[in-house]
């Protein structure tokens, strides 16, 4: 009988393969799904839904297996995989006896079943392990071929850099407009209170982004963008996480949201303003130019934080003043 994992357990081998050098943090979010922060050239920031790699029950016992069963996912209602604030997302299984994690194609698996069983040949699985190296296997599904990559804990570093330089893309027609981010999605709220995150290493941003003080001012941001005509919008493809944009004009305006506390104000603010300066220079809309705001819980109690971010070029703001920071984007 092979063994089976409990999900923490997942994600801690999982964490612990890509090597400590090559992550910042790993939290799980608000569904219990695996979401880790990765250091170049690999991905930035990745979703994993990890499962335990079983074989086939029966006389033939011919293949390794998962079930996609999600958060909330009932039988008879079809799901899809969470793809907002991450740039990847990875879906795999783990063979505990073999020590090797399993890849398949998280863009090739949408609207799918309660409990839909994916394969893997025992043979590849077991040449992975025996000759410590990556071992593909193509699969073809009605929509495309897919290819599997098996991958012993020693190359799971190796196998997300595979996997994220050959995404499935929509096609896009040469000569057309860059994409402007994806349609705003809402961050998922816990049950009460905040959001509890199982963190292995100490990063702020993530821990703050799971907050429910930071979801609600990015909605109150959202809505006020909303209400005065224009598209509030999500990082999509190569865009940077920032926590939500939108265009006025020939003009792109790129926020970070930070909560705040009695404690954590300085560093909060020191950090928002870091990453809002390489957000709005690293977004790549066609505008004419990026204008970045910084947009927390509530006014800063340091009166220089102001004019400190307006000699940056960075538009501070909180809830009582976003109409006010609204005028001036026209």
């Amino acid at each position: 009988m092979a063994d089976v994992l409990s999900k923490s357990e997942l994600h801690e081998r999982f964490v612990t393969a890509i090597g400590r050098g090559a992550v910042v943090s790993a939290t799980t979010d608000a569904a219990d799904e695996l979401v880790v922060e990765l250091r170049p050239p690999l991905p930035r920031r990745v979703r994993v839904y990890i499962y335990n790699a079983t074989d086939a029950q029966g006389p033939d016992r011919t293949e390794y297996r998962i079930q996609l069963i999600l958060a909330g996912h009932a039988k008879g209602q079809r799901a899809n995989f969470d793809r907002s604030e991450v740039e990847l997302v990875l879906l795999c299984g783990y063979v505990p006896e073999q020590d090797v994690f399993v890849f398949w194609d998280a863009s090739l698996h949408v609207d799918f079943a309660y409990s839909k069983n994916l394969q893997v040949r025992p043979e590849n699985v077991a040449g992975a392990a025996a000759a410590d190296v990556t071992v593909r296997q193509e699969r073809s599904l009605r929509s495309d071929i897919e290819t599997v990559i098996c991958a012993p804990s020693r190359l799971v570093a190796e196998a997300i850099a595979e996997r994220f330089a050959s995404p499935v893309l929509v096609p896009q027609a040469v000569g057309a407009a860059a994409p402007k981010g994806q349609p705003y999605m809402r961050p998922p709220r816990s049950g009460g209170g905040e959001t509890t995150l199982r963190v292995f290493s100490v990063d702020p941003d993530s821990i703050d982004r799971g907050t429910n003080a930071h979801k609600d001012v990015q909605d109150q941001l959202a809505d006020a963008v909303s209400a005065r005509g224009w598209e509030p919008r999500s990082p999509s493809g190569s865009d940077p996480l920032f926590d939500i944009g939108w265009t006025v004009a020939d003009t792109a305006w790129i926020a970070e949201v930070k909560s705040l506390t009695e404690s954590n104000e300085d560093r909060q603010l020191r950090l928002g303003l870091g990453q809002v300066l390489s957000y709005a220079y690293l977004v790549d809309w066609g505008a004419a130019a990026n204008r970045p705001v910084l947009a927390v819980e509530r006014k800063p109690s340091s009166e220089y934080w102001p004019d400190l971010c307006a000699s940056h070029g960075v538009e501070l703001s909180w809830p009582e003043a976003f109409e006010e920071m609204l005028d001036a984007c026209t």
